[in-house]
């Protein structure tokens, strides 16, 4: 009787865990809510940054630079598809006087994921980069690579 109980409890829980499986988050749905949308090409870094990815909305990125260097507030969101369907998002906002790095990717050279406090932020070629930057957990770091788009992609947002 108990190992009939406990198969009808293991079937119960798997039946009710079924409806709540939750659908990935998609290209679609990061346009819908307004983020730049970097969609990696290949898992090699070296490939990425040599062009291996697609950049959707990269003037919000562009723009987002200028209104730090104008000294006006500003925040964005950036999704970052991987080729298996991975989603990540990173966000930066700027309230006048520090810029707040939110990593939840982690994958590039130089940039673990955490939370960051910095003073700059500059773009050489297709690469963003944030610079004087402290973690959550007090440690200084000197630049992050914060975002990889593509000099094509830059160039358009900015005509």
């Amino acid at each position: 009787m108990k190992k009939l109980l406990w198969v009808a409890c293991l079937i119960f829980i798997v039946a009710c865990s079924e409806g709540e499986i939750e659908e990935p988050y998609t290209v679609e749905d990061a346009e819908k809510d307004g983020h730049v949308i970097v969609e990696h090409q290949s898992d090699q870094f070296d490939q990425i940054k040599n062009g291996a990815l697609e950049v959707e909305n990269i003037k919000k990125m562009a723009a987002f630079i200028n209104n730090v260097e104008q000294g006006r507030e500003d925040e964005i969101d950036v999704s970052i598809f991987n080729p298996d369907g991975s989603h990540y998002q990173i966000s930066f906002s700027y309230d006048g006087e520090s810029i707040r790095f939110v990593n939840n990717y982690g994958a590039y050279p130089s940039s673990p994921a955490g939370s960051f406090d910095c003073e700059y932020v500059t773009r050489r070629g297709p690469m963003v980069y944030v610079s004087n930057c402290q973690s959550e957990e007090g440690k200084d770091l000197s630049t992050l690579l914060s975002f990889v788009g593509t000099e094509k992609a830059f160039r358009e947002a900015l005509n």
